[in-house]
């Protein structure tokens, strides 16, 4: 059995090792043993191993190193001696992981409230990484939604960033199928020219054309903006707040660009930055929850093209597999296999 872990914090190529280990995590009350298939590397993985701010408060090491990963797919092998007979989760279930700390392992025990049942039409690379970027997507989307005025809430065109992430194409889906035009930002042309293909009847625009902001504000054709979506950050974000009208709001769910941002223009506009974390999506009412889960299942029932995958690497190939994660323009999830 093989695992990534770190004992430092610090670029993850140079903190994160490969591990061999023999005897499997023990059950404790309310506990499954999963053998892996999948885990996903999502750019808040790396976050965390880094330390960076983007993250949070740094996650703490234990003794014998953190095993970094959230979320997976796999199949249990085994259920602590106090879970029902007549639950949904059954030695052999095949399910999707989350929420859980140490997923890059090829064995991890997990609470059964943090495994899904995976239907049979879906497969381990969509059900590995189904769950994170929807439930981000779906937090954003209702922060956006509780940030318009009450009565600006009809015939809404909001502003979107990073548009070509996982995130952003679930973002995306999510708004349309409610009634909403998103005004899609990319950074590259080739971003740009796969969103055009996937979706041709919204503008699309990148903004490391010199022109960008007069196609944005040609797109907008004078309609006031009230929320934009930010998964970008640096000097993008500040750029976008000045299509704002006076009082709007950036709901921002990340920082792929990693640079600093400068606030000083939301002050003097009246502008508010909600910041969106996927931590705080426990703190939800349990039935937001499930219908959050129910979401994510049926998106990747139906629609699986929204979790495209980019490569996926055996453990032992995990140095490739962070430097394709890194790679800009990349398109589709990186995952781990075990």
């Amino acid at each position: 059995m093989q695992r990534i872990v770190h004992t430092s914090h610090g670029e993850p190529a140079e903190v994160l090792t490969l591990e061999a280990f023999s005897d499997a995590p023990s059950l404790v009350s309310g506990a499954a043993l999963v053998r892996v298939s999948a885990a996903p590397v999502h750019p808040g993985d790396l976050l965390g191993v880094s330390a960076s701010p983007a993250f949070g408060a740094a996650p703490l090491i234990p003794r014998g190193g953190r095993v970094p990963g959230v979320e997976g797919v796999g199949v249990v092998e085994a259920l602590a001696a106090d879970i029902d007979p007549s639950h949904r989760i059954q030695v052999g279930t095949r399910v999707a992981i989350f929420p859980v700390n140490g997923a890059w392992s090829s064995r991890i025990a997990a609470p059964v409230q943090s495994l899904i049942p995976v239907p049979d039409e879906v497969s381990d690379e969509v059900a590995a990484q189904m769950l994170v970027n929807t439930l981000t997507a779906r937090l954003a989307m209702r922060a956006g939604h509780n940030a318009l005025p009450e009565d600006k809430r009809e015939d809404v065109t909001v502003i979107q960033t990073a548009a070509n992430s996982a995130v952003g194409k679930l973002l995306t889906h999510l708004l349309v199928e409610v009634g909403v035009n998103p005004i899609l930002l990319v950074g590259s042309a080739a971003s740009a020219q796969a969103l055009k293909a996937a979706r041709p009847n919204l503008s699309v625009i990148v903004t490391e054309n010199q022109g960008w902001k007069d196609e944005l504000r040609d797109a907008l054709a004078n309609k006031p903006v009230y929320v934009a979506f930010d998964g970008v950050g640096g000097a993008l974000l500040p750029d976008v707040a000045g299509f704002l009208a006076r009082g709007g709001a950036i709901i921002s769910y990340g920082s792929l660009g990693g640079a600093t941002t400068d606030i000083r223009s939301i002050a003097p506009r009246a502008l508010t930055i909600k910041g969106v974390s996927l931590f705080s999506w426990q703190f939800e009412a349990a039935a937001v929850r499930e219908a959050d889960l129910a979401k994510a299942l049926e998106l990747a029932r139906n629609f699986p093209s929204l979790f495209p995958v980019a490569e996926r690497y055996q453990a032992s190939d995990y140095l490739g597999a962070l430097e394709h994660t890194y790679r800009r323009g990349r398109t589709g999830m990186v995952l781990l296999a075990f």
